[in-house]
This record gives C-alpha cells, sequence and structure tokens, in this order.
C-alpha cells in the first residue's frame, strides 16, 4: 500500500493561490509554528478570516475545525507563520477599527501604572525572602505570592503595551456597553483576564520575548497555587523566590525597561542592599548590578 494512504488528510488540502500580498506584510512577524493543526496552513488567510469576524463581533467560532480546513501555503513572508496567532491578531484589528476605543487611547498609562504597581510588588516579596522570617511569621510564604503576582501584572503590563484587549481572553460584548466604546471599566466588569499559565505563549505572541526557564515559571506558579488554595509547602520558599526573581523576572525587567528590581526594594527596606547581593552569591545568582562602598547602586 502506498504510505499516502494511510494518511487520508494529506493531499486533499489545496494550496492557497490567494493575493495576500497586503496580508503577508501584516503576519510577517508573527511566530512560527507547524504543530497539530495548523501545520502549513495560510496565516493570511487566518488573519483575513479573523479580521471578518472581529468586524462582526463573532465570538462563538470554531477556529480549530476553520484552521484545519484552510488551504495550505508555504509562500514568502507567511510560511511556517502560527495560522492561530494570525486569526487572534485579525480578530482584534477587526474588533477596534481605527483603535479608537478609550481603552485603547490609554493604553500607555494603563500600561504605565501596572508596571509601577507590578514592581512595587514584586520588590516587597523580594524584601520579605531576602531576611528571616524571625519575628516575620509567613513572610516567606507572602513573599512568593507577591512576587508571583507581581511578575503576572508586569507581562500583563508588557503585553498591554501592544494592546490592552490582548490581555484577555473574554471581552465586554457590545450589548454592555453604554456607548460602544470600550473604556476600563468595562473591561472590569465584563471582561476576563487570562490565566497565569497562558502568560508566556501570550507574551512571546505579542512581543516576542520568551520567558525561561519556562519550568522554574511553572515550578513557581503550582507553588504559589498550593499556597493560596492549600497550604504552605516544606521547602525554601526564601531561596526559590529570590531564584525566580533574579533567573526569571530581573532578566525580564532589564531587556524590557532597562531597570532592576533592586532599586525598587530600597523603598521597602533601606538596608536590603547591604544584604541581598550576600544571598544571591549564595545561590549563585547573578545580576548587571552592584553596589559601591556606601551601597549605592550601580549597573555593571
Amino acid at each position: 500500500m502506498d504510505k499516502l494512504d494511510n494518511e487520508p488528510n494529506r493531499g486533499i488540502t489545496m494550496a492557497c493561490n490567494k493575493d495576500h500580498s497586503a496580508t503577508d506584510l501584516i503576519v510577517k512577524d508573527l511566530p512560527i509554528s507547524q504543530g497539530n493543526f495548523e501545520r502549513h496552513k495560510c496565516a493570511s488567510c487566518a488573519y483575513e478570516k479573523g479580521l471578518e469576524n472581529g468586524t462582526l463581533k463573532l465570538l462563538n467560532f470554531d477556529l480549530e475545525n476553520f484552521i484545519s480546513n484552510l488551504e495550505e501555503s508555504q509562500k514568502g513572508d507567511r510560511r511556517h507563520r502560527s495560522a492561530i496567532e494570525a486569526y487572534t491578531l485579525g480578530f482584534f484589528h477587526g474588533l477596534n477599527g481605527q483603535n479608537n476605543h478609550l481603552a485603547i487611547k490609554d493604553k500607555f498609562k494603563i500600561a504605565s501604572q501596572m508596571r509601577d504597581f507590578g514592581l512595587s510588588m514584586v520588590a516587597k516579596g523580594m524584601v520579605n525572602a531576602t531576611f528571616s522570617e524571625a519575628g516575620e511569621p509567613y513572610s516567606h510564604a507572602m513573599g512568593l505570592v507577591q512576587v508571583a503576582n507581581g511578575f503576572e501584572i508586569l507581562i500583563k503590563s508588557k503585553i498591554v503595551e501592544e494592546h490592552p484587549l490582548l490581555v484577555f481572553n473574554k471581552i465586554p460584548k457590545e450589548a454592555n456597553l453604554l456607548d460602544g466604546n470600550i473604556k476600563m471599566e468595562d473591561l472590569i466588569e465584563h471582561g476576563q483576564t487570562i490565566m497565569y499559565s497562558e502568560l508566556p505563549d501570550r507574551l512571546w505572541a505579542t512581543t516576542g520575548y520568551k520567558i525561561a526557564p519556562i519550568e522554574l515559571f511553572n515550578r513557581f506558579g503550582r507553588v504559589r497555587n498550593q499556597i493560596i488554595h492549600f497550604a504552605i509547602p516544606k521547602i525554601s520558599l526564601s531561596d526559590l523566590t529570590l531564584e525566580f526573581t533574579f533567573k526569571i523576572i530581573e532578566k525580564a525587567i532589564n531587556s524590557w525597561w532597562d531597570t532592576t528590581i533592586l532599586d525598587y526594594s530600597q523603598d521597602y527596606d533601606d538596608t536590603i542592599l547591604e544584604h541581598i547581593f550576600d544571598r544571591l552569591k549564595d545561590l549563585n545568582l547573578s545580576t548587571n548590578y552592584t553596589v559601591d562602598h556606601e551601597y549605592n547602586l550601580i549597573k555593571i
């Protein structure tokens, strides 16, 4: 029997011959993905369908079935691009028209406030994790939760810089809007943001930044969930929190905003810089910063 007889889906899908010259320029920077049902599918077709559905505000749509039956394409700029991300991008472009929603206009103010709050929360958690729990019961557990929640806010802040609606997996229906414009209060009341576990993929899709090591990110999230939903595990929460802060968060904010969590931590303890570098040395953790003899922070 010929090999293709065992693969009934191969050879049936036609190649896409549509003129996608304009759309190709939009999808060319999307993530590459050749997994499962989107393998070799035309990303430009997916984008244009998303644009159509976004314009119609069509939220209930069988995306997997649609992409599975798309024509194939390996041409030029759309080659290997993720059809799922292409559809999503098209949907948001269609949904928002010319970016005239009030939430879009305020996106940099929103992102800035989220960034400052997230950095402050991570800094407070780092301080809690640095010092002993003597006289401060549960400070390490609280520090871990603060760092996890703070970084979640920071990731969403970075995504909001691209587009506020991209942090939502459920957006307000037009019927819930008083004037047809999506405002922040509408998003808060009727929207639903993506979960912690979904953040790395959404961040990568919207900004190209990949969180690593992802195993540490996932483990940290599981420990956070255990603390807030069940019980505090009998592990060194201090060590884990500092490892997460400097292997993942510090590298991210260095890259995104050329800042360091060490600068923010001084708002919560004047002596933190006298102690944190010893802890980092003990844990074999590195940073792009050091201190002088008067404990002033210096970028290396």
